[in-house]
């Protein structure tokens, strides 16, 4: 469900972060196989993703795919700066235990990549979460997957520096902040410590966030 974003507010959360040896796609091999997985339409398109799990992971739908209306431009107060976008993100709460527990959430920082890749091959998240009662969260990178601004058309975001200047990491961090604080508050979650994750650039943006 999509909602109305604000400019970056403080972010009182108490972070941790992993991050991995940056390897070649083709070499990392997914934690949940291809076999196992399968999408109602493609890889792009998926409402849902099943999975036909073990009994250590046990639900049936490895996540579910959400959006949030973010602002094109965190920093400055021009007209285009206030333009917005869908971010996808992707969300699995069947550990979770909930926010009156203040149970945590574990939060995987986006890639240079479409979300499902990375929500597939980070299989620590999903074996430690039943250990800390946690909902895992994985949010999309702005300027991949489906979370393309300029009305989701690559070819008008990627055209030229007019455009390009808003994929910036620094852009990504204040998405990451603004989605977050806006789900612990839809989730009257706000007291739900927050665990940050990452792999390579996004283990660098989870140091960052940190920070």
């Amino acid at each position: 469900m999509a909602t109305t974003p604000s400019k970056l507010p403080y972010l009182p959360l108490f972070l941790l972060f992993v991050f991995t040896k940056s390897q070649p796609a083709s070499a990392i091999a997914p934690r949940f196989p291809s076999s196992i997985l399968r999408s109602h339409n493609n890889l792009d398109s998926p409402a849902f993703i099943s999975a036909s799990l073990d009994a250590n992971h046990n639900p049936q739908q490895l996540y579910r795919e959400e959006f949030f209306t973010q602002v094109l431009d965190h920093f400055t107060y021009t007209p285009q700066s206030y333009q917005t976008f869908q971010q996808r993100y992707l969300v699995n709460d069947t550990y979770w235990g909930g926010a009156k527990n203040k149970a945590p959430i574990f939060v995987y920082t986006g890639n240079e990549g479409g979300i499902e890749w990375f929500a597939r091959n980070t299989g620590f998240m999903f074996d430690v979460a039943p250990h800390f009662n946690a909902l895992l969260v994985f949010i999309e990178h702005r300027f991949y997957g489906k979370s393309m601004p300029f009305g989701g058309d690559a070819k008008k975001a990627y055209k030229d520096a007019t455009t390009l200047g808003y994929l910036s990491s620094t852009q990504a961090l204040a998405d990451f902040a603004t989605l977050v604080v806006d789900l612990k508050k839809n989730l009257s979650a706000v007291d739900s410590p927050v665990v940050v994750f990452g792999g390579s650039y996004g283990g660098s943006n989870s140091v960052a966030f940190v920070n």
